[in-house]
């Protein structure tokens, strides 16, 4: 005879999965509207794992960035992320390195670094000294 699920089910996918759905669906939102959208009170910090989850992609060139004016005199506003390469449905995995991996094409996006950016413009613009880090 065949057995059941004892256990209850639980939610797949983490918070970064969850908020790659939100912002794939939405095309922009800020930090706040997304952790409100996606938390339950028991993840444990999610604005700073969103925060650090957010730059990363922002980096790689996933996202892009925008200050946002709440209209609040003594307030710095808030920042808006918004897609700009819709890298499929699995959320992107930040790697320790800075690196990001996109599960769905199984590339890695390396972040350009300022290293790299003053390779290229001391040989004369060629894009023959970054090819090393993409």
């Amino acid at each position: 005879m065949r057995q059941g699920q004892k256990a209850p089910r639980t939610r797949t996918g983490g918070l970064r999965a969850r908020a790659w759905w939100i912002l794939r669906k939405n095309r922009s939102m800020t930090l706040i509207e997304l952790q409100n959208s996606i938390c339950d009170g028991s993840e444990k910090d999610p604005i700073a794992n969103l925060r650090k989850w957010l730059t990363r992609l922002v980096k790689a060139g996933v996202l892009a960035i925008k200050r946002v004016d709440d209209g609040k005199l003594t307030s710095n506003g808030s920042y808006s992320y918004t897609v700009i390469k819709d890298l499929g449905p699995q959320a992107p995995l930040v790697r320790a390195k800075g690196e990001v991996f996109d599960p769905n094409s199984g590339t890695l996006i390396i972040p350009p670094t300022t290293d790299a950016i003053n390779r290229v413009s001391t040989t004369g613009g060629t894009t023959d000294a970054v090819i090393d880090r993409l």
